[in-house]
């Protein structure tokens, strides 16, 4: 599957979609040179089967990123995702919020919407 959110429709439709996705703390990236939040998740298509699937998560266009109460980078912590949110400030821009169980956020800046979510290859 890949699905993008460019409007604040779009990333509620992403977040229902993600919702109980989990994050490990260690894939998670801030690339500040081309302005991209990156990271892998494991998300299920019906949360009553297995097996999960891998995906990656991408924001563009991301000029800030702060973090509350996220463990240490190098923790393998596995975050459950409550849910994502986009606060505008000066449309199109604004912050994207990914809310996790734990009272765990990331606030993303961002200068529009620019997300993509792609299912990554299973191993055979």
């Amino acid at each position: 599957m890949k699905m993008a959110a460019l409007d604040a429709e779009d990333l509620l439709v992403l977040s229902t979609l993600l919702e109980g996705a989990l994050f490990l703390v260690s894939d998670m990236t801030y690339q500040a040179r081309e302005q991209r939040f990156v990271t892998v998740l494991t998300r299920k298509d019906d949360p009553s089967k297995a097996p999960a699937i891998a995906a990656g998560l991408h924001f563009n266009r991301v000029t800030k990123v702060k973090t509350i109460g996220l463990p240490e980078r190098s923790s393998k912590a596995a975050l459950p995702l409550i849910g994502l949110m986009f606060n505008p400030s000066d449309a199109p821009s604004g912050d994207v919020i990914l809310a996790f169980e734990g009272d765990i956020a990331i606030k993303l800046t961002v200068e529009c919407l620019e997300v993509a979510l792609s299912d990554l290859p299973t191993k055979m």
